[in-house]
């Protein structure tokens, strides 16, 4: 069994140590399963040896009745069900230790042992790359810790669209309640016995969205009478009404009667037989998720309503998750025969068919809301591994973000210099310029990321974040493709169309990385006061940044803008960047100094 615990007040401050505590906790109830598992092991070869001895003195030597070796069986039961009982419990702790280990490894920022969450990647988002959503190193490695496929779905998602101000106001509430439930987020992830990447939503929704036609109203209930004919016989023969040689032949006719039943609907019996295999691996982590979920009592809206939808679901999908077992049992070579006489396969397909149209519509809200949920409680975890990071107030007018202490979540908190940072209003852009390596594109990655967290719910890296409804768009990281023809400039420059064109439906925020680096210094100067005013135009609020000092000149030129910059300090070979943004314009590059200080200068004299 998993240790007991209560959780200390001060415990819930300092995520690192709870964390290393409950992992050593852990390790030690697994040391003491490990030797629980040695004793029953033991135990049974004990008996193994005194059954051997009973057997050979009672049926060999004669020395004892020949119901002598039948007093081991109760022992070896009883040893063989703490066997399993203790076999399930390590697994579990093992899920458990793992969970701890990713916490740690969240917390300590080794991307290599986090999933990347690759397969949500789309490289025609318009600031998932830009951003680092996902991938090595990602804000998806920071944030998730869901269990089930369908969790991490329902996260990437919410990080690559923006929801209402209302949806977010019930996702902090949730999130609030969840931050200290660490019982709850270690029962989730002890649940079922299959990694989290096993339980695929699709896989449930091909299957529910099956077009196959229904068996005849009157095939069950024949199916089950064919079924149990053979029982009569037996017990017929068992009283001696039927001699073996009747019986034998009765069974035999029976059975022809059975195959050529059982042969009418056999394309549609393997079809829903091959469809729901992939469930039988998946459908116990999904129960046992609903079971958790629905034993829970909650008080903040969003989870009351996923409370409610997830109780729903538990009995029918328990039940599902039972007709899908009992299938199984045909591929058992030791139960074959008698699972053919009683047309096990036939029976239970039918009984799975009926349960999904019966259930199917319903079934799909039932994955959402476990999908929901745990990605809510991903999202908690967060919280509570980052208790100094605050929720974002949210408001309507707009376009606004102000931001107090605003820092880059992927860096360590030792090594992110926060700064203030304001939009909106009379400034509804910032030409931020800046010498090379001086922090301009770690500080417009915080500023989208700070973004996508507020408005997925999640709390975010700032002391203060006020800000009004915002699409990201962001041009950080444009690739060019051989294989479409298009250059790097010309998918930098569709790029900045887009975000015209997405200004023009809705408040946006964008976000341009050495904006247009890739032509001379008057094109750029000239095509970039162009993307400006257009976006202007069209309401939008954002940053661009740049080491052309030609570019400072459009925030004074008329346009609602102002300029900021980073700087460095020190000599060729001794650069140092403090990373504070600083208002105004930069006065010198580094250029040259940072070349130098590679060896450049001195490999071209020699």
């Amino acid at each position: 069994m998993l240790i007991p615990r209560a959780v200390e007040p001060h415990l819930s401050k300092l995520p690192r140590d709870f964390y290393s505590r409950r992992a050593g906790e852990v390790q030690s109830e697994a040391s003491e399963v490990t030797r629980h598992q040695g004793t029953c092991r033991f135990g049974l070869i004990v008996l193994g040896m005194i059954g051997c001895f009973l057997i050979y003195q009672s049926f060999y030597l004669r020395r004892l009745p020949l119901w002598t070796p039948l007093l081991v069986v109760p022992f070896g039961a009883y040893l063989g069900r703490q066997m399993k009982k203790y076999q399930s419990e390590a697994a579990k702790l093992v899920r458990l230790a793992d969970y701890y280990d990713a916490g740690l490894a969240r917390l300590d920022h080794k991307w290599e042992a986090l999933e990347e969450g690759q397969e949500f990647a789309d490289p025609d988002h318009f600031y998932a790359a830009d951003l680092d959503l996902f991938g090595n190193g990602s804000l998806f490695q920071l944030l998730c810790s869901a269990r089930t496929q369908a969790g991490r779905e329902t996260l990437a998602n919410w990080m690559k669209k923006p929801a209402s101000k209302e949806e977010v106001i019930e996702r902090h509430a949730a999130i609030a309640e969840l931050r200290e439930r660490h019982d709850m987020r270690e029962a989730l992830a002890t649940a079922g016995s299959l990694e989290f990447s096993n339980c695929r939503p699709e896989t449930f929704r091909i299957w529910l969205t099956s077009s196959a036609p229904p068996f005849p109203a009157l095939a069950p209930p024949i199916a089950f009478v064919l079924a149990v004919a053979a029982a009569p016989l037996l017990i017929f023969c068992g009283f001696g009404v039927f001699d073996l040689h009747t019986v034998y032949l009765r069974l035999v006719a029976l059975a022809v009667i059975d195959m050529s039943f059982a042969a009418i609907f056999l394309r549609r019996v393997q079809s829903i037989d091959a469809s729901v295999r992939p469930l039988a691996a998946e459908l116990p982590i999904v129960s046992e998720i609903l079971q958790i979920a629905g034993r829970e009592r909650f008080s903040s809206a969003k989870l009351v309503v996923l409370e409610k939808r997830t109780r729903e679901g538990t009995i029918p999908i328990a039940r599902l998750r039972r007709f899908v077992g009992l299938l199984m049992v045909k591929d058992n070579p030791y139960s074959g025969y008698f699972t053919f006489l009683l047309m096990w396969g036939t029976q239970f397909t039918m009984a799975i068919d009926r349960w999904r149209r019966l259930h199917g519509m319903q079934m799909r809200e039932w994955l959402s809301a476990v999908g929901e949920l745990d990605a809510l409680i991903s999202l908690s975890a967060y919280a509570y591994e980052h208790p100094d990071d605050s929720f974002p107030e949210l408001r309507d007018e707009g376009p606004v973000i102000r931001a107090e202490r605003l820092g880059h979540p992927l860096l360590h908190e030792d090594a992110c210099v926060r700064n203030d940072f304001e939009l909106g209003g009379d400034v509804r852009f910032v030409i931020v310029s800046g010498s090379n390596m001086s922090g301009k594109s770690t500080f417009v990655r915080a500023v989208g990321l700070n973004t996508v967290l507020a408005w997925m719910g999640a709390p975010v890296r700032c002391t203060k974040l006020n800000l009004s409804a915002l699409t990201v768009g962001a041009s950080v990281r444009v690739q060019d493709s051989v294989i479409d023809g298009r250059s790097h400039f010309l998918a930098e420059m569709q790029r900045l169309r887009r975000m015209i064109d997405v200004a023009t439906e809705a408040p946006l925020l964008y976000l341009a990385d050495e904006i247009m680096s890739g032509t001379n210094s008057q094109d750029r100067r000239i095509a970039t006061e162009w993307v400006v005013r257009a976006l202007v135009l069209r309401g939008a609020v954002g940053i661009i940044t740049t080491h052309d000092l030609a570019l400072t000149e459009i925030a004074s030129n008329g346009l609602p803008g102002r300029n900021a910059h980073f700087e460095d300090t020190g000599e060729a070979g001794n650069l140092t960047f403090d990373y504070k943004l600083r208002p105004g314009l930069l006065t010198h590059s580094n250029a040259l100094n940072i070349a130098h200080m590679l060896g450049i200068d001195t490999a071209a004299k020699s």
